[in-house]
């Protein structure tokens, strides 16, 4: 009974606290001691006691203290994916009950792709924070592949990207079909067409953003290897990671570039805007989670907000007349 007791209580003082993981988190995500004590709102020396006496418990070092910014070890990094399944699933049992109870609180991680960021999030955005006044919103404006990982790791709950995404961890909601359109230089010769077909566009003359965006992929998958329409006057090549840089560059002359239909709102001149000929070019936007989001709830009232303060134009539902570009950067392992 004596040796049962004093392993109990071994065991016992080596039970770790959601208040450690959610240190050592902070500590994995920020890469500094001081700034996890801040984003925890403790002093430095709380946070770095606390991570050291877990190190002690378990007997590992969790982090290497000697690189700038501070990265886990290899067994670290393990501890640090364990420990946010972990401190997500035990924030899960009080979202599961305010969620059933119809009480949408709490704090929710979106990642949304910067071809959509600065052109969806003010249809929905402000409605969304008016309506849930206890909701916290954090969006992050990130390319397709590191938000399918962040996902993965759960340091976000959700994404809004281009689908489909080639993971079947990972669910997607379909929100809407987004027609493409071209930008041309006043001047251009294409604009004497009411219409354009794929094969009227040179992937010599379109201007691009830079790689890793799907945009820049679907842009080329419709362009490349067509015919040459005007290239003898380009002096130089661009790529940027802003579609309002590019249609800035094409007010200044530069040929043309492919935009999502929400970037063509604002387009000052619509003369030099030109829609596809049937069927046309459309990518699929979808709310995307992994297997471990459980707010139905939450997710239902951000679906239907979404959806709701589309403009017209757009739609959940493919019509006939229009061809889904899938995205190529959907093939994540």
């Amino acid at each position: 009974m004596i040796k049962l007791a004093m392993f109990l209580a071994k065991e016992q003082a080596c039970i770790m606290t959601l208040t450690q993981l959610e240190y050592i988190l902070a500590v994995a995500d920020t890469g500094s001691f001081s700034h996890a004590a801040r984003q925890c709102h403790v002093t430095q020396p709380t946070l770095s006691m606390q991570i050291q006496k877990l190190e002690e418990e378990l007997g590992v070092v969790l982090f290497d203290r000697t690189k700038q910014p501070i990265k886990a070890t290899s067994i670290g990094e393990e501890i640090v994916q364990q420990a946010r399944l972990v401190v997500r699933d035990a924030q899960h049992l009080k979202e599961i009950v305010d969620d059933a109870k119809g009480t949408l609180k709490g704090e929710l991680r979106i990642g949304i792709i910067p071809t959509l960021a600065p052109y969806l999030l003010p249809l929905f955005l402000k409605k969304m924070k008016d309506l849930y006044k206890n909701l916290h919103l954090t969006f992050e404006e990130i390319q397709t592949e590191t938000m399918v990982e962040r996902i993965r790791n759960h340091s976000l709950d959700l994404g809004i990207v281009v689908t489909p995404i080639d993971d079947l961890n990972i669910a997607n909601h379909v929100l809407f079909y987004e027609p493409f359109s071209a930008y041309f230089a006043k001047g251009h010769p294409l604009l004497d067409k009411k219409t354009i077909d794929e094969k009227d566009l040179s992937v010599d003359d379109v201007l691009l953003l830079n790689e890793g965006h799907c945009f820049r992929e679907q842009s080329l998958a419709l362009c490349r290897n067509k015919k040459q329409i005007v290239s003898a006057d380009r002096t130089f090549t661009f790529e940027s990671g802003s579609l309002e840089t590019l249609k800035k560059l094409v007010d200044q002359g530069e040929n043309f570039t492919l935009l999502p239909w929400l970037a063509t709102l604002d387009v000052q001149d619509k003369k030099r805007l030109r829609n596809f000929s049937d069927p046309v070019p459309t990518r699929e936007v979808s709310l995307i989670h992994g297997p471990h989001f459980q707010r139905k709830a939450l997710l239902k009232a951000l679906i239907e907000n979404i959806k709701k303060n589309l403009p017209e134009g757009l739609s959940s539902v493919r019509s006939k007349n229009q061809l889904k570009v899938d995205n190529p950067l959907g093939s994540l392992k």
